[in-house]
């Protein structure tokens, strides 16, 4: 693969532009990152310079590369050579996604065959949408056996606006993706949890599904179980939330959920659906440090020498990282193995048919 990964942090929009893509020339595909005060000048700018190549962009809280973890700062990939893409838009994600459908089709018939090939998408978040988002792309892509991996736009913690955009246009309510064939070989996915369960179980016995809020595990209200399985009250229950989320099982696998809040008559708010009958573990923090150590080693039998890797960090973890001072000494390690990669962090990450939160995911190109 032919590429380069640039970043800049001049305060003049332009400049940055221009730095942050120095080297480049006819990019295929550009994916950019960016804090959101500058995002929608970058994004005019950015297809201003390059008219002819797909771009998507997303806000984030922190752009990741080897070099390091960069606040305020625009990180952006341009791939030249080494793949095959085609990307479109789903709008009225909130509502009705689904409509949309046909530009994820007309994009699939566009290969010759899928093999090696991936769907990378983007998404408003803070609209609990992103469940709408996935239906819609699983319609198309579970039959033709193509994988999805992706994330939910970020800022810069305080849940206040999010924003993607796809080649020039900028929008809140919408999901931007591209579907690239890697020529040179394989692409690798990889999902991180940095939590382990505990010994409590609960099922989810009354939900809104749509508004992501259980009222009742196993028939009692949500918040009394939820203090009860945290030996402490629902006064105090709001100070472990961030550090004690949720596990939804489905079969073998575990998918974190994050809390969100208490809400009226002691239910439970969360950053993802919860469906009935869901079978939920209570988790506890484990020993991150040891957990990435396990996942580098695991890249690295698999995959000696990347060509590429695209990176979506929770926004949690970040934030938990960089209160221990570790989030730029993150950024680093990652590199040792990775190699050449490049990663944002928002509101939730999508793996397939799942979305989840507090995670890592990457996709690691041979």
């Amino acid at each position: 693969m032919e590429y380069r990964i640039g970043r800049s942090r001049k305060q003049q929009e332009e400049q940055a532009v221009k730095e942050a893509t120095e080297g480049l020339v006819n990019p295929k595909l550009i994916l950019f990152f960016s804090e959101a005060d500058n995002f929608t000048k970058y994004t005019v700018d950015m297809k201003n310079l390059f008219p002819d190549s797909l771009i998507i962009g997303s806000t984030t809280f922190v752009g990741l590369c080897k070099e390091g973890a960069y606040k305020d700062t625009l990180i952006v990939l341009g791939i030249e050579e080494g793949i095959e893409c085609y990307g479109d838009v789903l709008e009225e994600v909130d509502r009705y996604p689904l409509k949309y459908i046909d530009r994820i089709e007309n994009c699939v018939k566009q290969f010759k065959n899928t093999q090696n090939t991936i769907c990378f998408e983007v998404s408003s978040a803070l609209i609990s949408s992103e469940e709408l988002i996935l239906s819609t792309f699983s319609s198309v892509l579970v039959d033709k056996g193509i994988p999805l991996f992706g994330g939910s736009a970020g800022d810069r913690g305080n849940a206040e606006k999010t924003m993607i955009s796809f080649n020039g246009k900028v929008m809140e309510k919408a999901c931007a993706f591209v579907i690239l064939k890697n020529l040179g070989g394989g692409i690798k996915l990889y999902r991180e949890n940095i939590y382990r369960p505990t010994k409590w179980h609960f099922t989810a016995t009354k939900v809104d599904i749509r508004n992501r809020i259980v009222y009742e595990y196993n028939d009692q209200p949500a918040a009394q179980v939820m203090a009860k399985a945290l030996n402490t009250d629902i006064k105090n229950l709001p100070s472990y939330l961030d550090s004690y989320p949720l596990g939804r099982l489905i079969g073998n696998e575990m998918y974190i959920t994050a809390n969100q809040g208490i809400t009226d008559h002691n239910g439970m708010a969360y950053h993802a659906r919860v469906y009935n009958n869901s079978h939920m573990v209570l988790l506890e923090p484990d020993d991150y440090k040891e957990v990435l150590r396990r996942t580098r080693e695991q890249v690295k039998r698999d995959i000696p020498n990347p060509s590429l890797t695209i990176m979506i960090h929770c926004l949690a973890r970040s934030i938990l990282f960089e209160k221990d001072g570790y989030l730029n000494d993150f950024a680093k390690e990652m590199g040792n193995t990775l190699g050449n990669y490049i990663g944002f962090a928002g509101y939730g990450e999508q793996l397939n048919q799942q979305h989840f939160n507090q995670t890592m995911v990457l996709a690691v190109f041979e």
